[in-house]
């Protein structure tokens, strides 16, 4: 979690100072924090998360990379996820029956 914090801190151009002001750390906490000495407090961690809309399971190492920070607005909804499914599915089956009217077309030649 540590190389996320850094992460968000870096895209966020905020040195250790700004950061433990924000999340409400002394600047010592706030250094052991980014060093991987010690770990966030979670309340520490809530106003992280609250305070620039990371999307939690970024944060917490499930899912994306440690380079790229995952934003709450950046998420695609689960029914627009289905639509799109929906959709491809849709044109793969349209697809289909033009390769089989052309393969009926080329055998009638």
């Amino acid at each position: 979690m540590t190389d996320r914090i850094k992460a968000v801190l870096r895209t966020k151009n905020l040195n250790q100072k700004q950061a433990a002001e924000l999340l409400k750390l002394s600047q010592s906490k706030m250094s052991k924090v980014i060093s991987g000495e010690q770990t966030i407090t979670p309340e520490a961690l809530g106003t992280l998360i609250k305070e620039f809309d990371l999307y939690p399971n970024w944060i917490f190492g499930y899912e994306g990379t440690e380079d790229e920070v995952m934003y709450m607005k950046d998420l695609v909804p689960k029914s627009e996820v289905e639509k799109r499914d929906q959709l491809i599915q849709e044109l793969r089956n349209e697809l289909g029956d033009v390769y089989k009217q052309l393969a009926e077309e080329r055998r009638g030649k």
